[in-house]
């Protein structure tokens, strides 16, 4: 207990030693929270970085899906089929209804059914096995008895 009282009572050049060791402690906090300040800061930084980087995306999707959409009309894609493969459109005259399905069906070609040729069957014999390809596998024997059977 007096080591420990004599830390308060002892002074190093005017200054008790507790008082010095207080303020190297405040020291060392402040140092502590401006570098944790530096770093929240690089943090935040980054941070804001990629928001923009993902607002930049986000508009870059957006035109995408103008662009597909700009694509995809169905005008443009007729006038291409016209313009490239020769395609028109379909007259409703063309059309089918329930009623007449029975009468295109019976005007359509059949595909013609060709029988699959006969299987014929094999006569060749297959190739003789010596004695010890078609002796029987006998089943290892354990060498020591198991521990359960002995005491039977």
């Amino acid at each position: 207990m007096k080591a420990l009282m004599s830390l308060f009572d002892r002074r190093i050049r005017g200054v008790r030693l507790i008082e010095a060791i207080g303020l190297l402690l405040a020291l060392i906090m402040i140092f502590w929270v401006c570098l944790s300040k530096v770093k929240e800061g690089q943090e935040v930084a980054r941070l804001n970085a990629l928001n923009a980087q993902i607002a930049e995306e986000q508009a870059a999707i957006k035109a995408l899906k103008v662009k597909v959409a700009n694509l995809e009309q169905p005008a443009r894609i007729e006038a291409l089929a016209r313009q490239y493969l020769g395609m028109e459109p379909l007259s409703p005259k063309r059309e089918a209804g329930l009623d007449n399905l029975v009468e295109i069906s019976r005007s359509v070609a059949r595909p013609e059914i060709h029988a699959a040729p006969p299987v014929t069957a094999v006569t060749a014999k297959p190739p003789a096995m010596t004695e010890e390809e078609s002796a029987p596998i006998a089943a290892p024997v354990p060498a020591t008895p198991v521990i359960g059977e002995a005491t039977r």
